[in-house]
């Protein structure tokens, strides 16, 4: 899709308008949000309307259809979150975050199966991600596949032996597989 100059222009305006109300709003970073107060829930109306302004001059912008659907994960409105990232995966599919953040909010609607397919895809795009690799080990526990799990969370420590994240994994599935330990659910997990 080729846009004019005005196009263009008029996109960046709003495209940097949303970015710039949704600082604070969204973080990607493992992080265990808040709920949104008063204020916030303003700035994040008014960031999904700017995004949404940018898609009507250039609908296959994934950032703005990203950005869309993490603001609707914040706001907990977790479907329309799950439509929009998946959406912005169809025009941008190399993106490991993008597959991240689609298995977190999966995880959200308990929707296993899928959660697990999202997170096996980033570890694909980013290998090396050892934050990726206990995300995936931590779904596989949750969704009974203890042995590919204990193989993930091995994995993710060969590659930082020292991450205190991985190393709870590790433990937990290690409880839950001697029964030491109840199998977490996905609540349990993201909460």
């Amino acid at each position: 899709m080729s846009l004019t100059e005005n196009q263009i222009s008029e996109f960046n305006k709003h495209y940097n308008k949303g970015c710039s109300l949704q600082n604070g709003i969204i973080l990607l970073d493992g992080y265990k949000p808040k709920s949104l107060g008063f204020f916030e829930k303003i700035k994040a109306k008014k960031a999904l309307k700017s995004f949404e302004a940018a898609l009507e001059i250039y609908p296959e912008s994934w950032q703005s259809l990203f950005f869309i659907g993490k603001i609707y994960q914040r706001m907990r409105e977790f479907e329309k979150s799950l439509s929009y990232i998946e959406k912005s995966i169809t025009y941008e599919s190399s993106n490991h975050v993008l597959f991240q953040e689609a298995s977190l909010v999966a995880m959200h609607l308990n929707q296993i199966e899928k959660s697990i397919e999202f997170s096996e895809i980033s570890i694909k795009i980013s290998p090396e991600n050892f934050a990726l690799l206990g995300n995936h080990a931590i779904n596989l526990l949750v969704a009974k596949k203890d042995d590919e799990a204990i193989k993930i969370i091995e994995k993710a420590l060969s590659i930082n032996p020292n991450d205190t994240y991985n190393l709870r994994i590790k433990k937990k599935i290690e409880n839950v597989i001697l029964k030491k330990e109840k199998r977490p659910t996905f609540k349990d997990a993201i909460g």
